[in-house]
């Protein structure tokens, strides 16, 4: 069974100011935990294990983006 690991798809900030001080809430769907493997269009790996240590190898990987990652985005591993 193959794993992959997937980023946290950073959310909008909660509330937003406009030019004339006027805030408003940002809509639910922009604050949901989102994952992705890849952005779409960009050049980043996606980063899938297989084998018999494929989850073992995986979450050893993602523990090594976590921590190289200065956004705080979160990472987590999903069989595929």
């Amino acid at each position: 069974m193959p794993y992959r690991i997937f980023k946290q798809l950073l959310p909008s900030p909660t509330s937003s100011v406009d030019r004339n001080g006027e805030t408003w809430t940002d809509p639910e769907w922009a604050s949901r935990d989102i994952y992705v493997a890849k952005l779409s269009g960009s050049g980043e790996q996606i980063w899938e294990y297989s084998g018999s240590d494929a989850q073992a190898d995986a979450t050893t990987k993602m523990n090594a983006l976590t921590g190289s990652d200065d956004t705080d985005r979160l990472y987590k591993v999903m069989e595929v």
